[in-house]
């Protein structure tokens, strides 16, 4: 492959590229605090999640680890509180 070629594959693959395939269903994930971020691709929707997870989790656990159930407590009940926060984008 060239780098001409090359450079075109990774131009597709880039979520935040205008040259995406155009009937690739795009998202719209609003953050904790209200954010948004626009144009996320399904991998982009697994990528964040994934993240938010992990983030949590050791929130818990340190929460745990510190003996302070309270703390655990408040951190999955904020967690439980965004699950509408997905859309589909027009």
């Amino acid at each position: 492959m060239t780098p001409d070629q090359i450079d075109a594959i990774n131009t597709q693959k880039d979520p935040n590229s205008c040259y995406r395939p155009d009937d690739e269903q795009l998202y719209t994930i609003t953050e904790w605090d209200g954010t948004d971020l626009l144009h996320n691709t399904k991998d982009g929707v697994v990528d964040y999640v994934r993240g938010e997870l992990t983030t949590v989790l050791f929130k818990i656990n340190k929460a745990q680890m510190e003996d302070d159930d309270e703390e655990a407590f408040e951190v999955a009940k904020e967690y439980l509180g965004h699950f509408s926060a997905l859309q589909e984008e027009e």
